[in-house]
């Protein structure tokens, strides 16, 4: 318990930029790479997974930053973020800062005047401008 507590401190963002996440993580027999000074890049994980906040679907691949911050998962439940709302079970994807670089939107929203439609991909800028999304027709 205290290992798990300690890795979920570990992981969320804000926390120090040079800690390594824990491989324990990943499903035993899938594929896991390495950065070169060791510390883990990617893997299937074995259970559902708190990373950066996110709560990130057992079996299905995290990506991490060479600091440890999550780059990319497949999300377990709903994500909030800054007035969006991220469907369930869709890739995430985040910047080295960990703001929301893009996901799959659950519902329709307005962004920088423009309206996204729900059940399609949002892209974002590191600032939080919109990049891409999908129009109502």
């Amino acid at each position: 318990m205290k290992c798990a507590l300690l890795l979920l401190v570990l992981l969320v963002p804000g926390v120090s930029d040079a800690l390594a996440v824990d491989p324990s993580i990943c499903n035993p027999g899938s594929t896991a790479i390495y950065y070169p000074n060791g510390d883990l890049k990617s893997c299937n994980l074995k259970d559902i997974t708190i990373l950066s906040g996110v709560r990130c679907n057992l079996l299905a691949e995290a990506e991490f930053y060479e600091q440890g911050m999550l780059k990319s998962c497949v999300t377990k439940d709903f994500f909030y973020y800054e007035g969006l709302v991220c469907n369930e079970y869709g890739a995430i994807s985040f910047y080295q800062s960990g703001k929301l670089e893009g996901c799959v939107l659950a519902t329709r929203v307005e962004v920088d005047g423009k309206t996204c439609v729900e059940q399609q991909p949002i892209s974002l800028f590191e600032n939080g401008r919109l990049k891409s999304c999908s129009s109502p027709r």
